[in-house]
């Protein structure tokens, strides 16, 4: 690890962990709790290390081992570019009525900004502005390790040799109306944010056309199935790597592998993709899944108690790939008549660059633990199983003339789609 990953993980956790390097490993044997210790015996604070070993990173919960009094600790003056070993997380243990407040506070870290903003055409920034009475509009709905500001960026990056262009037609197009919704994204699950779409867009007759990516998928299905399922305004949504059908990563028997990736994913990140910005959002929610998981039991307990905990975090549980997640059931049994209005884009990531290397530990042909087997069965762009991005029921699928699919792709994964001028040649030929 180096100094750059310390200053993301400080970023992330906004001052809720004490985030401290290790410049060498403790003298000491590391020992792993495996059973959750009784309500009466567990202390206030929490202390959980980060180890690197030879590229792959490790949580490990300390909290019953004796603190190292400062000895192996470095200072804030690290460099970006000097490295350590092992990184410390010490925080609050919160108590499990606090866990919904908690998230609610991330939550507006996450997204300070909620509701609809409208995009400018000159400065291409967001402000708040009412939605047209009527006419034609375009919406973008962000996902969970995102916000309405990265999406916009993503088409406006400079090797992005397509997106600029697309926003310069599309607000020609839309006459100005080119909208992004923000929203919460661990404090309440996706049916929820659908309703405050609802609510954003009132009695509005105008024509409207979503681009959704990840989790914002299922906000922007939920708005069309149940506020307008007959396609009266619900023109046409596009979705960009959302978890349709439910995502492994959110299964709740899951969570240690999900922290675990997501872990690896916020460096890979930093350090292969030179995305920091992305990399911190990443980090806040495991950190915040961290935080939840701690709540309520250790990090390493195996048993049902810590797989209650993603159930916890609605924002994630809502996009759950199991059969017992009753949001998602029932959005997949909701009975169809208008699926020509559904458009979607996916990835299979399949990286060789050496920072992405942890990739496979999370494929189901290289298993490295029995619940590692659960967490993708297949193709995936690192977060969302790739059969679920085209799954709308469990016999209907967008088909492939509504479809754009970068197959096994080396370099493109699940937070830099709308990074791609596919994506944006896409978009373009179906909305423009």
């Amino acid at each position: 690890m180096d100094g750059k990953f310390l200053e993301i993980a400080r970023a992330a956790t906004g001052g809720s962990s004490q985030v401290q390097p290790l410049v060498q490993p403790p003298e000491r044997t590391r020992v792993r709790t495996t059973t959750a210790a009784p309500a009466d015996q567990r202390t206030p604070v929490v202390r959980l290390q980060l180890v690197d070993d030879d590229g792959i990173l490790d949580w490990e919960d300390v909290t019953a081992m004796p603190p190292d009094l400062g000895r192996f600790r470095g200072t804030p003056s690290i460099k970006a570019r000097e490295t350590f070993e092992v990184m410390e997380l010490e925080f609050e243990r919160l108590p499990p009525s606090k866990i919904t407040q908690f998230l609610t506070h991330r939550d507006e870290k996450l997204t300070p900004h909620r509701g609809l903003r409208r995009l400018d055409g000159d400065t291409k920034t967001l402000s708040p502005a009412e939605f047209p009475d009527a006419g034609e509009a375009l919406v973008f709905v962000h996902g969970t390790f995102s916000n309405s500001e990265n999406m916009i960026a993503g088409l406006l990056d400079e090797k992005n040799e397509r997106g600029g262009e697309f926003l310069e037609q599309a607000i020609r197009r839309y006459n100005g109306n080119v909208f992004t919704f923000d929203h919460p994204t661990l404090s309440v699950g996706p049916i929820l944010n659908a309703f405050d779409l609802q609510r954003a867009i009132g009695a509005s007759e105008a024509k409207i056309h979503l681009v959704s990516h990840s989790r914002g998928g299922l906000v922007s299905r939920w708005w069309c199935e149940t506020f307008d399922p007959l396609a009266r305004r619900c023109d046409k949504s596009i979705f960009v790597g959302s978890p349709l059908a439910g995502t492994g990563l959110a299964a709740p028997p899951n969570i240690r592998e999900t922290i675990h990736l997501l872990t690896q994913f916020s460096r890979a990140l930093q350090t292969a993709a030179g995305l920091t910005a992305l990399a911190i959002p990443v980090f806040s929610v495991v950190e915040a899944m961290l935080r939840v998981v701690t709540s309520i039991t250790n990090l390493a307990a195996r048993t049902p108690v810590a797989d209650a905990a993603m159930a916890m975090v609605p924002g994630l549980f809502g996009m759950s790939r199991v059969g017992n997640n009753p949001e998602l059931r029932r959005l997949l049994e909701t009975p169809m008549s208008q699926t020509e209005r559904y458009y979607a884009v996916r990835s299979d990531f399949q990286p060789v660059d050496p920072a992405w290397k942890f990739w496979r530990m999370f494929r189901k042909e290289r298993v490295v633990n029995a619940a590692a087997d659960a967490l993708f069965d297949g193709a995936n762009d690192l977060v969302v199983d790739t059969p679920s991005m085209i799954n709308l029921a469990d016999e209907v699928k967008i088909p492939k003339s509504r479809a754009w699919d970068f197959g096994q792709s080396a370099t493109v994964h699940h937070l830099n789609y709308f990074y791609q001028s596919d994506t944006a040649k896409f978009l373009g030929d179906t909305l423009l």
